[in-house]
């Protein structure tokens, strides 16, 4: 049967990891056996200089007799230490070892009395005619090694099952997520549109995956609801002219009678067939922005010298309107954007408010740079829009009851919120006044990309 943990990326990755740390700690474990090996042997090579000097100095003081007085305490003092003091004549004095070559120097001979031991040693001439030698079994270091080498051996085992148990648990740990991702894509597939991925809140990586894919969702779940409202308001919208251009045609048919007639209901059909193609102009327009097609040509651009634009343009319009415009000097102000959609932008504003507001209202367009962000507003002191419509006036096709007699298609602030978000910034509408009458609109655009 296939175990799932064991199949996934995670414990892969522990697995890996966990050779690794199996081989650094073999790698380790050898070089600490290395280390007190050789250790111990210069231990024992410095011991075995210590006796034979301490054997030739009672013979330089004392003679033959101090030296074999020395070698027998020494002999029965240290443990695991053997000797051997040799007339040249080939005649034991002192230790435990039988005769043999008088070998100088740092020398390993068999153990007599221990078949397969090695002892080892210093051998010297301490004065005329003798040799001495002492020396440790090296079963002494043997014995340390194989307690190091046990030891390390349960250190081993114990770090690589402690190892494999996190690899699982976090292999768990990490099934469970994926699990809790996989059936909120699944449930979304189904058409759960509301479904979230569940955060624990640790910023982990699989925390931010998570924040990312939900922030995805909401896009999509927000594009599919303005493509829903879309195809509503457009069979919506569309129903009126498309019924009216059906009606003059029948008219030109049943009632014209001369060429004036058919040409004046000719005329009348083209003019609704324009209608209907400026508004799929606009729709068009701002699925072009919203797709992002314009940010590659993007450039710095001086929201103050668009302003100066905006009042030669607009200024006779306003006034022709009976309308106020005012528009604040400011001092020049980059940001990265297109220039032709950002004075669209602007124009739009300034548009909606000339024809959704009363004669002799006070259009004022300010601009605020700030250090990492500029701040532009369009107000008015007209009437202004109910609380309950702020935050609709955005969407496509939404139009005011008080503005439904009024030419358009509710597409204007829709292309404004749609530059702003290409733009990287955020569009918002408030009362102007403290008595909540006329409308602020406030752009804010950051001044790097």
């Amino acid at each position: 049967m296939r175990i799932r943990i064991l199949h996934t990326e995670s414990f892969r990755l522990a697995a890996i990891y966990t050779a690794v740390f199996a081989l650094c700690i073999g790698v380790i474990g050898a070089s600490v056996l290395a280390v007190t090996e050789k250790a111990l042997r210069d231990q024992i090579v410095q011991y075995s200089s210590a006796d034979t000097t301490a054997i030739r100095d009672s013979y330089a003081k004392q003679g033959v007799h101090e030296a074999v007085e020395v070698t027998q305490q020494r002999l029965a003092a240290v443990r695991h230490t053997d000797f051997l003091l040799l007339q040249q004549n080939g005649r034991v004095l002192a230790g435990n070892l039988d005769a043999r070559d008088e070998r100088v120097g740092v020398i390993e001979i068999p153990s007599p009395v221990r078949h397969g031991h090695v002892i080892l040693g210093v051998g010297s001439r301490p004065g005329p005619g003798l040799y001495a030698f002492s020396g440790t079994d090296l079963a002494f270091v043997a014995a340390v090694r194989a307690r190091i080498l046990g030891r390390l051996i349960w250190l081993f085992a114990g770090a690589l099952l402690l190892a494999a148990l996190s690899g699982l648990l976090v292999s768990r740990s990490f099934v469970a997520r994926m699990d809790a991702i996989a059936r909120t894509c699944r449930a979304i597939m189904a058409g759960n549109l509301r479904d979230r991925i569940p955060a624990r809140g640790d910023q982990n990586e699989l925390d931010r995956l998570a924040a990312t894919i939900n922030a995805m969702l909401d896009r999509i779940a927000a594009l599919m609801e303005n493509l829903r409202q879309v195809s509503s308001d457009v069979a919506h919208d569309l129903r009126t002219p498309l019924t009216h251009l059906r009606q003059r045609l029948e008219r030109a048919r049943s009632e014209s009678h001369s060429p004036e007639e058919y040409a004046a209901a000719l005329d009348g059909a083209i003019g609704a067939a324009d209608e209907m193609l400026s508004l799929f102009s606009a729709l068009l327009r701002i699925a072009q922005i919203e797709g992002g097609a314009r940010r590659g040509g993007f450039a710095p651009v001086d929201l103050a010298a668009l302003l100066k634009k905006l009042r030669e343009v607009y200024g006779a319009v306003a006034e022709d309107a009976g309308h106020r415009l005012v528009v604040t000097d400011a001092p020049p102000c980059l940001v990265p954007g297109d220039a032709e959609l950002l004075f669209q932008l602007l124009a739009n504003l300034v548009e909606n408010a000339i024809v959704h507001t009363p004669a002799g209202t006070r259009i004022a367009v300010t601009l605020r740079p700030g250090t990492d962000q500029t701040v532009l507003v369009v107000q008015d002191d007209g009437p202004g829009i109910p609380a309950a419509a702020r935050d609709k006036v955005f969407r496509r096709f939404y139009r005011l009851d008080a503005s439904r007699s009024t030419p358009g298609h509710g597409l204007g602030l829709a292309l404004v919120a749609a530059v702003a978000e290409l733009h990287g910034g955020a569009v918002a509408v408030a009362p102007a006044l403290p008595s909540g009458q006329g409308l602020a609109v406030t752009l804010v655009l950051p001044l790097s990309p």
